[in-house]
């Protein structure tokens, strides 16, 4: 296929993550960078001001245009923009990712090192389990950097540390997916340093179909839980005094208690310093 100005077959793919990266800059400093800078600017990341307008779901027809935000598995309307969007688009936040997941075919590529899914927490591993989730498309793990979780007596507190480049990380991802057409998100801890490595490292090997995960796991953790069900839903928390029950509270009613497992997160950045891994 002739592709003009000599361009590479996977040239388009590249600009549509460039684009998506520089446009989350531009939200986030008001500056775009060149490529040379993407790095160390965490293009991927969207602003705090991003975290603080939260959407809330609508109820009887109201504030049915925050509603568009979020997704929902009967939602037609919304499965179908996100398909038309993407991958152009480049890089979806914990919802269009979720919709990109369950209804478009993408695989979920963890690429953050062993040590962290076994102290952080890791994607859901039981695709049995997941009854929410209706593709055979799934997640995958492939770390980039590998890290050791160690305490830091300089830091006074446990660190990544023993940081090494994982030279195999092409070779593995392409042993996974053979097909470059293959439709993969990128996903490191918080969707920044690592996540845009991965990105640029699979546009040049010629994948055509990939996203990056805004906020990376710890975004969509504290959205999705391992089944797959929607955690806490955006928005503050009320007493319910109708419930009939001996106390007020979540605990009294019982009413979706197994959602109720997470009032408070940590910082969704990661503070670690990541390596390079060219």
């Amino acid at each position: 296929r002739v592709h003009p100005a000599g361009l590479s077959p996977h040239a388009n793919a590249y600009a549509r993550v460039s684009a998506a990266l520089t446009m989350a800059t531009i939200v986030s400093a008001n500056v775009a960078p060149q490529r040379a800078t993407l790095r160390a600017t965490k293009a991927i990341a969207p602003s705090r001001a991003a975290f603080v307008a939260k959407p809330q779901r609508a109820k009887r027809g109201i504030n049915v245009q925050a509603r568009a935000a979020l997704y929902f598995a009967d939602d037609v309307e919304y499965i179908q923009q996100i398909g038309t969007e993407y991958p152009d688009k480049g890089i979806a936040n914990w919802e269009e990712a979720r919709c990109l997941f369950s209804d478009h075919g993408y695989n979920i590529l963890d690429i953050r090192c062993a040590d962290e899914l076994e102290t952080i927490g890791n994607f859901p591993r039981d695709q049995s389990a997941a009854t929410e989730h209706r593709g055979t498309n799934w997640f995958h793990h492939i770390p980039i950097i590998i890290a050791q979780y160690r305490y830091d007596s300089e830091a006074g507190k446990k660190m990544m540390k023993n940081q090494e480049p994982n030279r195999a990380f092409l070779d593995q991802v392409q042993a996974k997916f053979p097909d470059k057409n293959t439709r993969i998100i990128i996903s490191c801890s918080d969707g920044r340093n690592r996540a845009i490595q991965a990105l640029e490292a699979l546009d040049e090997a010629g994948y055509v179909n990939i996203v990056g995960l805004r906020g990376g796991y710890n975004m969509w953790n504290r959205t999705w839980d391992a089944k797959l069900r929607r955690r806490n839903l955006p928005g503050g928390f009320q007493e319910e005094y109708q419930h009939g029950a001996d106390g007020c509270g979540v605990h009294a009613t019982g009413a979706t208690f197994q959602n109720q497992d997470a009032f408070q997160y940590a910082d969704w950045k990661d503070d670690t310093e990541w390596i390079d891994w060219r």
